[in-house]
């Protein structure tokens, strides 16, 4: 019945598609991930639909393709992420001067964690330091929201740059900026974090036991571009990336629902993005665990609602987007699709590039 009250609210079917970056995990963590995982509906939906595979996308570069942010030297999110938050990028090049934590960990740095829970004040006494520091290089830092920083050069750089979310637990000498400006931007990391370890707001953090920003991380950097409307009616999920491209071109954003029914109940008729992003967060945090428990509940409580709308009609196509370094598979459903019950589920592992 709900099902039935959903389809005659919208008055025509819906199209979603669901992206989910790391769905097939990186080739270095072995076979160990899919042990055991067991996904009915999304196995089903794999097996039966048409599947395309294309040259491998990160998570944030298959956004940009799809909203037709056109490559810089780097992927020019910076720019278009300040203006989401309220910002005016203006002419100015900008990159993310993320806040993060790093860590000796054996023989290796690395980026242990993204700090966002500086308080405005305190971001702001910080922020202050580093234009204290740095103003006299023509680069200015700015926090339009404390979890947030930028900087920003009338002068635009060559530069290439590796997104937080993909350096995360990662050795920090494998993805720094890269280009003929690198090691310009390098020194700036480096004094950085001379004045963020000194600073007495992160002493004082430290005497609570808070977790302190010594570095920052700089990437997406780029003038503010012009972008393509896509054909999407709204975007949901996928953190600031994809709410500041949605921004960017005129469509809404919404916070992912708890689960698809609480979607299906809240999304109107149209062609739907849906992010679902907390797969690839658990293997940035190192936890093979929670990203099976993540795919796990994204079966039972996303592709199973959703595989009952399509059979009601509710949806008409559903396309699930599986991507990153190594793989992007794109398979698309729809209701004839499931009457083709001689495609047997195949273990999720066997769609890997690497399998």
């Amino acid at each position: 019945m709900a099902l039935r009250n959903a389809s005659a609210k919208l008055g025509s079917p819906m199209h979603c598609t669901l992206l989910i970056p790391d769905l097939l995990p990186p080739s270095e963590l072995g076979a160990d991930p899919y042990a055991e995982l067991r996904l009915p509906c999304l196995g089903m939906l794999l097996a039966r639909g048409e599947t395309i595979r294309r040259a491998p996308l990160a998570g944030e570069d298959w956004l940009c393709e799809r909203f037709g942010v056109p490559r810089q030297h780097d992927r020019p999110l910076a720019a278009l992420m300040l203006k989401a938050d309220g910002g005016e990028p203006r002419h100015y090049y900008w990159l993310c001067a993320e806040p993060i934590q790093l860590r000796v960990d054996r023989s290796r740095l690395i980026v242990a964690a993204r700090v966002s829970d500086y308080t405005a004040a305190d971001a702001g006494e910080l922020i202050a330091a580093l234009n204290r520091h740095f103003g006299a290089d023509g680069i200015e830092f700015s926090a339009p929201t404390p979890a947030r920083w930028y900087v920003r050069t009338q002068r635009a750089p060559v530069l290439t740059s590796t997104p937080l979310m993909e350096a995360l637990n990662r050795s920090v000498k494998h993805h720094l900026p890269q280009g003929a400006d690198a090691l310009t931007w390098h020194r700036v990391m480096n004094e950085a974090q001379m004045i963020l370890h000194e600073h007495h707001v992160n002493t004082a953090r430290e005497a609570l036991g808070a977790t302190t920003a010594n570095s920052i991380w700089l990437w997406g950097g780029g003038t503010l571009p012009e972008i393509s409307r896509p054909s999407y009616t709204a975007a949901w999920g996928g953190g600031q990336v994809t709410r500041a491209l949605a921004v960017a071109a005129g469509i809404a954003h919404h916070e992912l629902p708890a689960n698809g029914a609480a979607w299906l109940a809240a999304a109107s008729a149209g062609d739907h993005l849906v992010v679902m992003d907390g797969p690839a967060q658990a293997l940035r945090d190192g936890d093979v665990a929670a990203w099976q428990d993540r795919l796990i509940e994204i079966d039972s409580q996303w592709m199973q609602p959703l595989l009952n709308a399509l059979r009601e009609k509710a949806v008409a196509r559903i396309t699930i987007i599986a991507c990153n370094r190594e793989n992007l598979l794109e398979t698309t459903v729809t209701r004839a699709n499931l009457r083709k019950f001689w495609r047997r589920v195949r273990p999720l592992a066997s769609y890997a590039d690497n399998a």
